[in-house]
C-alpha cells in the first residue's frame, strides 16, 4: 500500500510544481498579469476535471485486467506531455497573432501547453484509488488518506518550487525533473506488474530509461535560451525573465538600451536625453518644494529615474525600493549604476512604508515608479492606506509623485479617475502631468501631490519652470480642477482601498488596446 501513498504524494507535488512554473514559462510571452494566472489555473483545473473523468472510466474498465500496468502507462503518458511543455513553449509562433487581445493569447497559449499534461495527471488519482481500495469497508477513510497525501504533496510542491526550484534549477529544469520523476514511477509500476519470466523485457525498459536520462542531461546542459541578435543578457531571476536589449527603437535619441522584465519594457536608456519620456520630469520638483534633500524611488527598473535624480540633485540622498535583488546587479553591469551613489533597498515598498513603520528621518520626495505586468501598477501600492503611509513618511512640504499608464478622458480613464480620487483624499494639493497629445489617448500620466495647502497657479508654475522647454510639460498639464471634474466622472470614481482595489478590471480596456500594439513592437525587437 505504501507505493500508492508515495504515488499520490508525488502526483500532487508534481501538479503544483507545474502550475507554479507555468506562469514563469509563459511570462516572457504574455506577461504575468491576472489574465495569465486566470488562464493557467482555469485550464489546469479543466484538464484535471477531464482527466479525473477519463481516469475513472479507465480504472473501472482496465485495472482488474492489467492491474498496476494501467497506472504505469498513466505515469508514462504524463511524463511525455509534461516533457513537451518546454519545447512547445519555444514554438508558439503559429498561435501568436499581434491582433489578438491579451486574454485571447493567454487562453490559447495555456490550452496548448497545459491542457494535455493536466488531463494526463488527472487520470492518475482515480487509478491509484481503484488499485488501493479492495473493498468498500472504510472507503471514506481510505479515500481521505489518499486525498490528504495528494494535498500534502501539493503543499510541499508549492513551497519547494517557490523557494528552491525556480531560483536554483529554473523553469525548464523543474519541468524536466517532474517528467523524469514520472518516468521513474512508470518504470517502477511497470516492473512490478510483470512476471519473473519477463525479465528480458525489464532490461529493455531499463535501457530506455537510461537513454532518457542521457537525453535529458544533454538537453539541459545546452544553453537554455539562445539569445536573439538584439539580446545581450538574459537570466531567469526569482521574479522575472530579465533581458537587456540593444535596439534603436528611438533612433533620433542615439543608441538605445532596454530592460525587459518578462514581456514588459521597464526602462529605456537613450544615448541622448529624450525630453519626452516621463523619466525626464525630474527637474520640476523644486517648483513645489525648495528642499529636495532625501529622495526615495519605488521601483528601480534600469535605474533610469534614480540616475536622473542623482544628476539633477547631486547633494541629495537617493534610495530605491526594488523587490528583485538581481535588478541591482543588472543595473551595475549594463546601466552604469556603479558610477552613481544610489542606495538600493531590496524588498516590497509596502513593507517599508507602513503606518506602523513611520521613519524618523523623513523624505522630501517619494516617487512611485513600480510596475507589475505590462502597464499596471501593483494594486497594493495604490490604495488609500498606502497613500496615507506615504504621507506619514514625508516631511512638511514633501512631495509624493506617482507614474502610471492611462487616459485622461474617455473609456480608458477609469484607472486615472480612481488613482486621482484616492490620492486627492490624502493630498488635496496635487497636479497632473500628461505626456500625450490627446487626453483620450493611452499615455504616461504623473500625479504630483504636495504635503501642504499652498496651491500654485499656472502662471507661477510656468515662471518657476522657465528653465524647462515649455512645450515639454506646460502644454500638457491640467491645472483647472473644475474643468477636470466636468470632463471626468471623478465624483463616482472608485476609491482604491486594501479591501477593494480592482486594478485589473479598470485596466482591462487599456490592456486590450495597448497589448496588440505593444506586442508587435516586442516581437520585432526579440527577433
Amino acid at each position: 500500500m505504501f507505493q500508492y501513498y508515495i504515488s499520490a504524494f508525488i502526483a500532487g507535488f508534481s501538479l503544483m510544481t507545474i502550475e507554479l512554473i507555468s506562469s514563469r514559462i509563459v511570462a516572457p510571452l504574455i506577461g504575468s498579469s491576472i489574465f495569465t494566472w486566470t488562464s493557467i489555473i482555469g485550464i489546469i483545473l479543466l484538464g484535471l476535471s477531464i482527466g479525473n473523468l477519463l481516469g475513472g472510466r479507465i480504472a473501472d474498465r482496465y485495472v482488474k485486467i492489467y492491474k498496476k500496468r494501467v497506472l504505469s502507462i498513466s505515469f508514462l503518458i504524463s511524463a511525455f506531455f509534461v516533457y513537451l511543455i518546454i519545447p512547445l513553449s519555444k514554438n508558439l509562433d503559429f498561435i501568436i497573432d499581434p491582433s489578438y487581445s491579451i486574454i485571447t493569447h493567454s487562453i490559447l497559449v495555456c490550452i496548448f501547453l497545459y491542457l494535455f499534461p493536466s488531463i494526463a495527471i488527472g487520470t492518475i488519482s482515480p487509478i491509484i484509488f481503484n488499485l488501493y481500495v479492495n473493498n468498500i469497508e472504510n472507503i471514506g477513510k481510505k479515500y481521505g488518506l489518499l486525498s490528504g497525501l495528494w494535498s500534502f504533496g501539493s503543499i510541499l510542491g508549492v513551497f519547494i518550487t517557490g523557494f528552491y526550484f525556480i531560483s536554483k534549477i529554473g523553469s525548464s529544469g523543474s519541468i524536466y525533473f517532474i517528467s523524469f520523476v514520472f518516468i521513474l514511477l512508470f518504470y517502477f509500476f511497470y516492473i512490478n506488474s510483470m512476471s519473473k519470466s519477463s525479465i528480458y523485457l525489464k532490461y529493455h525498459v531499463l535501457f530506455l530509461i537510461i537513454i532518457f536520462i542521457i537525453f535529458f542531461i544533454l538537453l539541459y546542459s545546452k544553453k537554455e535560451n539562445s539569445l536573439s541578435k538584439n539580446v545581450i543578457y538574459q537570466k531567469e531571476t526569482p521574479y522575472y525573465q530579465a533581458k537587456v536589449v540593444n535596439y534603436d527603437i528611438f533612433p533620433q535619441f542615439g543608441k538605445n538600451k532596454l530592460l525587459f522584465l518578462d514581456i514588459d519594457s521597464h526602462s529605456i536608456h537613450t544615448e541622448n536625453r529624450s525630453k519626452y519620456f516621463y523619466t525626464d520630469i525630474y527637474p520640476i520638483f523644486p517648483a513645489f518644494s525648495k528642499k529636495i534633500d532625501r529622495i526615495h524611488i519605488i521601483g528601480a527598473g534600469a535605474y533610469t529615474l534614480p540616475i536622473h535624480f542623482r544628476e539633477q540633485y547631486p547633494n541629495s540622498q537617493i534610495s530605491v525600493s526594488e523587490i528583485d535583488p538581481e535588478i541591482e546587479i543588472i543595473g551595475k553591469n549594463y546601466f552604469d549604476l556603479d558610477k552613481y551613489n544610489i542606495k538600493t533597498e531590496v524588498g516590497d515598498a509596502r513593507m517599508k512604508f507602513t503606518k506602523n513603520n513611520t521613519i524618523n528621518d523623513k523624505y522630501d520626495l517619494i516617487y512611485g515608479d513600480a510596475y507589475n505586468s505590462f502597464i499596471s501598477v501593483p494594486w497594493h501600492l495604490l490604495t488609500t492606506e498606502f497613500v496615507d503611509s506615504i504621507k506619514d513618511n514625508l516631511n512638511n512640504n514633501g512631495i509624493y509623485a506617482i507614474n502610471f499608464i492611462g487616459s485622461l478622458e474617455g473609456k480608458n480613464s477609469k484607472i486615472f479617475e480612481s488613482i486621482y480620487k484616492t490620492i486627492n483624499i490624502s493630498f488635496p494639493n496635487n497636479y497632473i502631468f500628461a505626456f500625450g497629445t490627446d487626453p483620450k489617448m493611452i499615455q504616461s500620466i504623473t500625479i504630483i501631490a504636495v504635503k501642504n495647502s499652498k496651491y500654485i497657479d499656472y502662471e507661477t508654475l510656468k515662471k518657476d519652470l522657465g528653465i524647462i522647454d515649455p512645450s515639454l510639460f506646460l502644454s500638457r498639464i491640467l491645472f483647472n480642477k473644475k474643468n477636470l471634474d466636468e470632463k471626468n466622472d471623478i465624483e463616482n470614481a472608485q476609491i482604491l482601498t486594501d479591501n477593494f482595489s480592482p486594478i485589473e478590471y479598470m485596466m482591462e480596456n487599456i490592456m486590450k488596446e495597448y497589448y496588440s500594439k505593444y506586442f508587435k513592437i516586442y516581437r520585432k525587437i526579440m527577433i
